[in-house]
């Protein structure tokens, strides 16, 4: 009788660790789900597309993307010739992506590199105290520690302009540029690298001049003033 009460407590405790274990498991499933979904409710957004496709790059295909559609960090997203796209990530700011872009946006969010194959983007950081972004290319790296900046690249042509703050362009062989507010930077592969950045200014002047990107903020021939629509 003894022998069989032990018996008897043994299995309840085990019953009763199985179902410790199993309320556990439940609960910390629900929890990662309910961290799952936050984090894909608050991650980032599509905010508008303009003129164009958006799309992103998943199992060797790219989908089309749609305003209002979640967006991720890590995500690599591409504009056809003729789209201007923005989208937002919480806790990273707002990029606005111009046309035929193929860009990887960063992973994380303390160094949040975007890294670009081709294309135009312009970065306005929301990041913490402390962070730090960049967008780079196989030409030079852009970065910037709370700013409003784009860069232009097609593969030999590159070019970096500060709207607000202050942006350092990274060279091959450790050279550093510091591009300050209302001032860019540019140089094709090959040739000598200039001394110094100039007034950007001059670049909002016409359109057709290679930055008509900037356009999409910036009024033509208005010496740097902004669009009335400007999102």
């Amino acid at each position: 009788m003894k022998k069989s009460g032990r018996h008897l407590r043994v299995g309840l405790a085990i019953t009763g660790l199985a179902v410790t274990m199993a309320v556990f498991l439940f609960l910390a499933d629900s929890m990662f789900g309910v961290a799952a979904q936050e984090k894909a409710k608050t991650e980032g957004r599509v905010v508008s597309i303009r003129d164009g496709k958006f799309e992103r790059f998943r199992q060797n295909l790219w989908n089309s993307l749609r305003v209002g559609q979640e967006i991720f960090r890590d995500d690599r997203v591409r504009t056809d010739k003729t789209a201007v796209a923005m989208v937002t990530l919480a806790g990273i700011g707002r990029i606005v992506i111009g046309p035929s872009s193929d860009i990887e946006l960063g992973k994380d969010p303390k160094d949040f590199t975007i890294k670009m194959q081709r294309g135009f983007a312009w970065f306005e950081s929301n990041l913490p105290k402390g962070s730090k972004a960049s967008i780079t290319t196989s030409l030079a790296t852009a970065g910037i520690r709370g700013t409003g900046f784009s860069v232009c690249y097609d593969g030999k042509n590159y070019c970096a302009c500060t709207c607000f703050g202050e942006v350092e362009v990274s060279l091959d062989g450790g050279r550093v540029i510091k591009v300050p507010k209302g001032e860019y930077f540019a140089f094709t592969a090959g040739s000598p690298i200039p001394g110094k950045t100039e007034s950007a200014a001059s670049l909002l002047e016409k359109a057709g001049a290679g930055f008509d990107f900037c356009f999409n903020c910036h009024v033509v021939a208005g010496s740097g003033k902004l669009r009335p629509d400007r999102k």
